[in-house]
Parts: structure tokens; sequence; C-alpha cells
């Protein structure tokens, strides 16, 4: 019975983990996720990068823009000039235009109260860079979650068991049932609610979901694959240069480490008869 007893407790204990760093931050943990393109070996998967632009363009550009971006460039990911034109199409525009939303600000004020940020350096604007980008797009309830949370919401009480599983279901704080009360409330009536979201209410609805774009190449189409491609897409948009960038660093520290190694034998040179 005490091993029983030291067996749920220590269980316990490690559910709890993430429950404290939820106080003590104030945010969830997000789920951190290995990017190829980070660290200074890092190189885009131009793959996924290609992928994720057919994401972004059927899906993102919906509403948002990456208009530091054009739609010429998106060939350095291997996509052929045919591929381009296609993809431009989407939206209406040509090869040489911005990847700009097909929504104007007018309407997009109008559906939403807000207009939708610029993605060009969505990865680099938010703390968590790429994994808070795929945090937030992974973030929505699923429909698991919902029903969950339609069980607990026609009860009318939250019970003690009822909110430690909405918490680790949808990482609401369960000490403060009063506040998740008023959060299912909102979820139920029809808000748009996210995990990773700070204040968990946004005027976005879930952008992407499994199917919603078709892999030419036959990948997995699946939530997580088109968060993960798209994401890696736009972290090339934001810094398209950056191969060629790590590349030329190198080349500059070799050039620094030889010119210091005969900078070091000329001054020995000029100074040997004073040493």
């Amino acid at each position: 019975m005490r091993l029983i007893k030291t067996f749920f407790a220590v269980c316990v204990a490690a559910a709890m983990v993430p429950v404290a760093l939820h106080a003590s931050s104030g945010a969830p943990v997000l789920p951190e996720q290995s990017w190829s393109h980070t660290g200074i070996f890092g190189s885009y998967d131009k793959h996924a990068a290609k992928r994720g632009a057919q994401v972004a363009v059927e899906v993102c550009m919906g509403c948002h823009s990456i208009s530091l971006i054009k739609f010429d460039q998106l060939r350095a990911l291997g996509l052929s000039e045919v591929e381009v034109k296609k993809l431009a199409e989407v939206q209406g525009r040509s090869k040489n235009d911005r990847m700009t939303s097909a929504m104007d600000e007018t309407a997009a004020k109008d559906s939403f109260g807000v207009i939708p940020p610029d993605l060009s350096l969505i990865t680099k604007a938010r703390k968590g860079y790429e994994d808070y980008t795929y945090a937030l797009l992974t973030g929505y309830p699923s429909e698991a979650e919902m029903e969950l949370v339609k069980k607990v919401m026609a009860k009318g009480a939250i019970s003690e068991q009822d909110a430690l599983e909405v918490q680790s279901a949808l990482l609401i704080n369960a000490h403060d049932k009063e506040q998740m009360k008023a959060k299912l409330e909102r979820l139920v009536g029809g808000a748009n609610f996210n995990k990773y979201f700070p204040g968990n209410f946004l005027a976005m609805p879930a952008p992407i979901s499994a199917g919603s774009v078709q892999y030419a190449d036959g990948t997995d189409n699946s939530l997580k694959q088109l968060s993960r491609d798209v994401v890696t897409f736009l972290a090339w948009a934001a810094e398209p240069t950056m191969e060629e960038r790590k590349s030329l660093g190198f080349w500059v520290m070799g050039y620094l480490f030889v010119l210091t190694i005969l900078l070091y034998a000329i001054k020995r040179r000029i100074w040997a008869k004073v040493h």
C-alpha cells in the first residue's frame, strides 16, 4: 500500500511540474521543437520550406501578407517557374508581385476587428520565435478537448477533478476556478481560444486543420506537419539570406585567424632584436 501511495505521489508531482512553470511564468511553457536551421551550422530544410510556401499561399495569405518576399523568390526553395506562377495565381498575383494578402485592410478589420499582422518577420517578432509560431498554430482545442469542455460546463460547477482535467488539456490554471469557468464560458460561446496565446483569446480562428492542404509529393498533411512546414517557410521568409550569412561568417573567421597568425609573425620579426 505504501508503495502504491508513493507511486501516485510521484505521478502527481510530475504532473504538477508544467503547472508550476505555468504559474511562475504567467504563460504555458511552449513545446520545444527541433529546427534544422538553428545553430551556427544550421541550414533550411528546403523540402519543408517548399511545402510551407504552399500552405502559406493557400491558407495564411487569405488574411495575412508576407510582403517582404516576392513570389519569384520562392525559386530559391526549389520551386520551378511554373510552380511559382501557379502559387501566385492562387492569390491573383504574378510572379513579380510581392506576397500580399488577397484581403484588403478594410475587409480584414470588418471581419476580425483588427488588421492581421504581416508574417514576413513573425518568427523573429515573438518571444519563443519558431516554437511560439508552431505552438500557436497547434494550440487550438481539438474536438476531444471541446467535448471535455462541454461535459464540464454541463455540470454547472467545476469539481477539483474536472479542473485538473481541463488544466491538463487546455493549460488553464486549475487553482482559479472562477477564471477557468469564465474562460470556458467564452470558449463554449464561440470565442477563439488558444492554449499558448497570452490571455488565451484572439481574433484569429484556427487557420490550419489536418488535411486542409494537399501535398503533391504525398507528404503527410496532419496538423503538426502542416504547421512545421509553414513555420519553416516563415523562418526562411524572415531571413532568406541566412545560409549565405553563415557561410560568409566562416570565411571571415578563417581570414581573421590567418591574419592574426601573420600579424603575430610580423610582430615577432620586428621586435626580435628588442627581445
